[in-house]
């Protein structure tokens, strides 16, 4: 009777606990984490039906972010990024190709340091305590209010808040894509002789940077109502093959969700796309006119890459 009434007292107080903390908190505390955080891992990623490993090196030196990512199998790549400088360097051919990106936001740096938007348009909720690559983590489930974006589950480090795994399911239930530590070390040191890439003497490295012309092309289309929750996060303009001939590429974000719009010239000859079309676990959508091709592509529903093609007029 004694054991049956301290159970009941110690789950009482439990949910007490649980009822008494700000989950949105944990968010933003593993925002903190992945950014301020020194942490060393290797990670599976499961992302358009196929599984890669990675290895992950994060460290905060000054006010300086340094991060390199490698793949573990599969052609080799490797990413480096200092601040807001981030640089991918891949195989191609016999040759080492280097590509300039904007800042990346690969996990776990995946959670965005302001809530305030995710509350517009998703529910939150905590579920009990769960253990990944040997650490306990606290899980934390963001609920869609409506069908234009997906469910993610996250676990997150007791100790230091750093996402461990993260899945991501549709309104089925059905695994959209999952990402999980299998080790983890957070450390203190304060050594960057990690930071470089493993240079391949025997190649050639070619520089691929396209210029940017975002800051002096006016926009020549205009955006009707889109989904709740999405802004605009990024505006490209670059040079296409064909010349004086511009390529226009936008990212849309609500803080988790993401997706890319494409508003490019059709080259005399060639065959627009029109429709939508699922590639493993991303959508796309495409229409065309007055020339151009408009195309949403993102790991989001169906409903979400329409709605932003249908959105766009001249």
């Amino acid at each position: 009777m004694t054991q049956r009434f301290f159970l009941l007292l110690l789950s009482f107080f439990s949910s007490n606990v649980f009822a008494q903390t700000d989950p949105w908190q944990f968010i933003l505390d593993a925002h903190q984490a992945c950014r301020n955080l020194n942490y060393h891992g290797v990670l599976q990623a499961e992302h358009l039906q196929e599984i890669r490993s990675l290895e992950i090196i994060h460290a905060k030196h000054g006010e300086q972010e340094y991060t390199r990512i490698n793949t573990l199998d599969g052609t080799p790549s490797e990413l480096l990024s200092q601040g807001n400088a981030t640089f991918v360097y891949g195989t191609k051919q016999d040759n080492v190709v280097i590509q300039k990106r904007n800042q990346h936001r690969l996990f776990p740096a995946v959670l965005p340091k302001s809530t305030s938007n995710l509350k517009k348009v998703y529910q939150i909720d905590m579920g009990k305590v769960d253990r990944v690559a040997g650490r306990p983590a606290n899980v934390i489930i963001l609920m869609p209010n409506d069908e234009y974006r997906y469910f993610y589950h996250f676990w997150l480090d007791k100790e230091t808040s750093i996402p461990l795994k993260m899945i991501v399911s549709d309104h089925s239930n059905q695994l959209i894509e999952q990402t999980s530590f299998t080790k983890v070390n957070v450390n203190s040191e304060d050594d960057l002789s990690w930071f470089k890439p493993d240079i391949d003497l025997s190649k050639e490295y070619v520089m691929h940077e396209e210029e940017d012309f975002s800051a002096n092309t006016p926009r020549f289309w205009k955006m009707a109502t889109i989904p709740e929750g999405f802004e605009e996060i990024s505006f490209r303009v670059t040079r296409s093959s064909v010349p004086n001939v511009l390529n226009h590429h936008l990212i849309y974000s609500d803080g988790l969700a993401s997706l890319s719009l494409f508003i490019q010239p059709v080259p005399k000859g060639q065959k627009p796309k029109q429709g939508s079309a699922k590639v493993g676990n991303t959508n796309i959508s495409a229409k065309y006119m007055k020339g151009y091709q408009v195309m949403a592509v993102g790991s989001v529903p169906q409903k979400t890459v329409e709605s932003f093609v249908n959105s766009v007029s001249f």
